[in-house]
């Protein structure tokens, strides 16, 4: 029976047509499921032609529309139809003619390659003035009617010149071709790799070259040895079932999970194509895929790495592997730290899961779960807010002798953190360990009544602070022989409290499948650190680096990396103050895509500066890019709503986003304006962040005296540093910084 296989380069494609060519399109692809191939290559309304001059015999071109036709894979075994792109009329056969399929025998995936281009290089030995650039194909896919940049991301202009042949100083003179070989470069490539001098050449020649092969190639440019890339980058991607044989290209195809998807019917189409915001539903990485659906981890296992690494896709299909195979009357939870998270992740899981497995998940945030356990013994408890401003009176009412913050510091960061539940066990002298403060016994005891006393207020009022609604869910829990879930699955879980994680613990018994954490300790914009081993949290053998960056280009991501400048990162799970932490390296993370460098704007005041943000979103929407696609981020609620105002009134649809209330996937016609909070753990093509000022990163009244606590002092500011990487590193292609004044101090020379 015939079978449709979509390809992920399909998906921006089809977000540029109108409602009537999507659904002649449908139409179309219903055909490809229904008819055999000679009844195909025969409709009349198909128009279906072969390419006889072109590099790959399979490749046949169809027409969509008037304006449009779409390209597909044919092969000559199998029942498999592959469509591989959607072009506008004129362009589809010059892309087309260049291209060539084949089947990579070590990884066994379909690779797509610029053949035409590729042959250059491997000929006489040209000048550099002579030698191709390997961009024609894609320019050549570029028309008016579908404005540059805005084609697939491969397809972009080079940005270096193309390599000279037989380079004296080739960039992989330090690969042996056997080596190439046992990581599936094929003869062909490792012929051009020599011919590359520099990382800029071969990103350069990146839409040209077999997707596969070039994440090898980009690897071992990066300096990783041929173990780590044979490890990480081909291992993954091996079929289990053995080779694939080189004409086997149905086989291929539905090996190829990660860039090529089989679908089955009208809905699958529709949901496969609907947009790239869906993408990570369907297209899954081969590293990501093997954490994912691993059949079981014998522990605690975590995933770790930089933006753009997939950390909650993974944890979102970790989600479906444990619910299709949940024990009869099992549970888990999904979880994070704050509402908006939590709604995202709930909508995400709703589209990846059927409801009858929906059912099984609860997705709350841990303040929630705390709450619900507590008030299912305590039913009048509520969630205290108001903690700060209440410790700051105790502090004036006890006439101790430091800064009303001090108080609240030391009860959160010292007396809760620690789990401290005694007088004697804050008198411990390794109790306040990386405190800079020092305390006499004397004024430890004066501390701790102060604390005690605000703590049985609160207890008498039944409004309890997170930290100690935590301290009483975990007592609940823990008094509990049956545990609450089967499995419990954190995302964005570098900021979380450690009473929060004792909470969490305490929610799922130990053993296999218990807890799977996800998380970056770059991206952590509020003030806890943690150390897992100290909360029964061991993942020691059970830790998995995701270092490939497949959403950000790396322009952005370098760029970003300057914000955390001088900044150790530690390891998810490891406080920066324990002997022997473990520090990422810097540079850990590669990046897939490339592109243009951040744009960097400063202005006298904030009317220049809106004026001049307003002029970049009327570009970026003149260049193709969707409104929906487009983000604005402020520093805070009342900057959010007036660049909001600012927009409108320059005729720019614009509308205040709140991840609480609206979903990214929602259809809208209006660029979305938000603060730098709220854009966590969301992406999109174009993002604007603005006010970027020394005013307001960092903001003061935000960060502990370095007078009361240096070290507090400093973990203040890291988490408003880290604000401001998390924010820029929301882009997928373009982004645009801009201030007024004197910009943040946190901003890259």
């Amino acid at each position: 029976m015939p079978q449709l296989a979509i390809d992920s380069t399909c998906l921006p494609q089809y977000e540029k047509l109108d409602r009537p060519t999507r659904e002649r399109l449908l139409a179309v692809t219903r055909k490809f499921r229904e008819l055999p191939l000679h009844a195909l290559l025969s409709h009349p309304d198909l128009r279906i032609r072969s390419l006889p001059s072109g590099q790959d015999p399979r490749i046949r071109t169809f027409r969509i529309s008037d304006a449009w036709t779409g390209v597909m894979l044919a092969p000559e075994s199998g029942e498999t139809f592959l469509l591989v792109h959607l072009l506008p009329r004129d362009a589809a056969e010059e892309w087309a003619v260049d291209q060539r399929h084949d089947v990579n025998r070590v990884m066994g995936t379909l690779e797509r390659r610029d053949a035409t281009a590729l042959q250059a290089p491997l000929a006489a030995t040209p000048s550099a003035a002579e030698a191709p650039n390997p961009a024609p194909a894609a320019a050549r896919a570029t028309t008016p009617a579908e404005p540059a940049g805005a084609a697939e991301a491969a397809e972009r202009p080079a940005a270096v010149s193309p390599p000279t042949p037989a380079s004296p100083s080739s960039l992989f003179d330090h690969v042996t071709d056997r080596d190439l070989a046992r990581l599936g470069v094929d003869p062909e490539i490792r012929g051009f790799c020599r011919t590359l001098g520099s990382g800029d050449e071969l990103r350069n020649w990146a839409p040209a070259l077999p997707q596969d092969q070039y994440e090898v190639l980009a690897a071992l440019a990066e300096g990783h040895p041929v173990q780590r890339v044979l490890d990480e980058v081909v291992a993954p991607r091996r079929p289990a079932v053995g080779a694939v044989a080189a004409d086997d290209y149905d086989t291929a195809i539905r090996h190829t999970r990660e860039r090529v998807i089989v679908v089955n019917d009208d809905r699958e189409v529709e949901d496969v194509l609907a947009g790239e915001f869906n993408a990570w539903r369907v297209f899954l990485h081969p590293k990501q895929r093997a954490l994912a659906y691993r059949p079981r981890f014998n522990g605690p296992a975590k995933v770790s790495g930089g933006p753009g690494t997939g950390k909650t896709v993974v944890a979102l299909h970790r989600v479906k592997h444990l619910a299709e195979n949940l024990p009869l009357g099992g549970r888990i939870l999904l979880t994070s730290f704050t509402n908006a998270l939590v709604e995202s992740l709930r909508r995400n899981l709703a589209l990846l899961l059927p409801p009858e497995l929906v059912a099984d998940v609860d997705v709350l945030t841990t303040d929630k779960l705390a709450l619900d356990v507590v008030k299912e013994v305590h039913p009048d408890v509520r969630l205290r807010t108001d903690t700060r401003g209440f410790f700051a009176n105790h502090t004036r009412q006890h006439r101790l002798p430091w800064p009303v913050d001090f108080l609240f510091s030391e009860y959160r960061h010292v007396v809760m953190a620690q789990g401290i539940t005694t007088l004697e066990g804050y008198l411990d002298p390794d109790a306040r360990r990386g405190r800079s403060t020092p305390l006499s016994a004397a004024q430890r005891r004066d501390v701790w009544h102060a604390i005690s006393d605000a703590r049985a207020q609160m207890r008498a009022g039944r409004r309890l602070p997170a930290e100690d609604l935590h301290a009483a869910a975990t007592r609940i829990l823990d008094g509990h022989i049956e545990r609450r879930y089967t499995s419990v699955v954190v995302d964005e879980a570098q900021d979380l409290h450690p009473a929060q994680w004792r909470t969490l613990r305490a929610a799922v018994a130990h053993g296999p499948d218990d807890m799977f954490i996800a998380g970056d300790n770059r991206q952590r914009i509020y003030d806890n650190t943690v150390s897992f081993r100290q909360l029964g949290i061991e993942v020691v053998g059970r830790s998995y680096p995701l270092r490939v960056n497949y959403r950000t280009t790396g322009e952005i991501l370098s760029w970003a990396d300057g914000i955390m400048r001088g900044r150790p990162v530690t390891e998810l799970g490891e406080p920066a103050s324990a002997p022997g932490s473990a520090t990422e390296p810097p540079g850990g993370t590669r990046c897939i895509l490339s592109g243009p460098p951040p744009e960097l704007h400063g202005a006298d005041d904030e009317p220049d500066e809106l004026d001049a943000l307003a002029d970049r979103v009327r570009e970026w929407l003149a260049d193709g890019i969707a409104p929906g696609d487009i983000c604005v981020t402020a520093r805070t609620n009342r900057l959010r709503d007036s660049v909001a105002a600012h927009l409108r009134a320059r005729s720019l649809p614009a509308t205040v986003f709140n991840p609480r209330e609206h979903a990214v996937t929602d259809t809208t016609g209006a660029v979305r304006v938000t603060t730098m909070h709220g854009v966590k753990g969301l992406e999109f093509r174009a993002v604007a962040v603005t006010g970027v000022t020394a005013d307001a990163l960092p903001q003061m009244d935000h960060v502990t005296s370095a007078d009361l606590d240096e070290n507090q002092h400093r973990a203040d500011l890291d988490a408003q540093r880290s604000l401001l990487y998390v924010a820029c590193t929301r882009a997928r292609e373009h982004l645009y910084v801009s201030w007024h004044g004197r910009p943040s101090r946190f901003l890259p020379r």
